[in-house]
């Protein structure tokens, strides 16, 4: 097991974090107002350095002690912006090339192993019973389901986002690789 000093000697100096080259996924969340939700999701974009969070309606609750406890001071390291439009950020990334990733339970949804993903990608998510508006659901290029087999009719959205962002992160390393070197990992 590393202790916590060789782990830290990993990530390099604190002073340059924050310029390091990122992975080409943006995550948008739609509604998400769960404290909890929200901190897991800080960390799930500061592990995989995901380009940025961006928290539309909804507020952000950074001194809840749920938040602090999921998050483990990770807002501190991920480019995120709030209160935005969720559609116009979607438009947004959509015009810069970005393919446009929604998870949702929806007809014509696709199972994440069947979607081709590419970089640059927006994942959008949305809050657990709400799920993504449907103006925003109208903007994705694939709409992704997470099939559950047991008697629970969906996952908890930091469970969902992990999965997601490890089939995009995968996705995105593989080609990297083979297009310019091995990705920062």
């Amino acid at each position: 097991r590393l202790s916590t000093e060789d782990l830290r000697a990993r990530k390099g100096p604190r002073a340059g974090f924050l310029d390091r080259r990122r992975t080409p996924i943006a995550m948008v969340l739609d509604g998400v107002t769960g404290p909890y939700n929200q901190g897991a999701l800080f960390r799930l974009c500061d592990g995989f350095l995901l380009e940025h969070l961006h928290v539309c309606r909804a507020a952000l609750q950074p001194h809840n002690r749920r938040f602090k406890k999921a998050a483990r001071g990770t807002a501190d390291w991920v480019p995120h912006t709030l209160g935005e439009e969720t559609v116009e950020v979607v438009q947004a990334y959509r015009a810069r090339g970005y393919q446009i990733l929604v998870a949702e339970q929806a007809e014509g949804s696709v199972p994440p192993w069947s979607a081709a993903l590419r970089s640059p990608l927006c994942l959008v998510l949305g809050a657990e019973l709400a799920g993504v508006s449907e103006p925003v659901l109208a903007l994705a290029d694939v709409v992704v389901e997470l099939p559950t087999l047991g008697m629970a009719n969906s996952l908890n959205i930091s469970m969902s986002a992990a999965m997601l962002v490890i089939s995009a992160f995968a996705a995105y390393a593989s080609h990297s690789a083979a297009d310019d070197g091995p990705v920062d990992a």
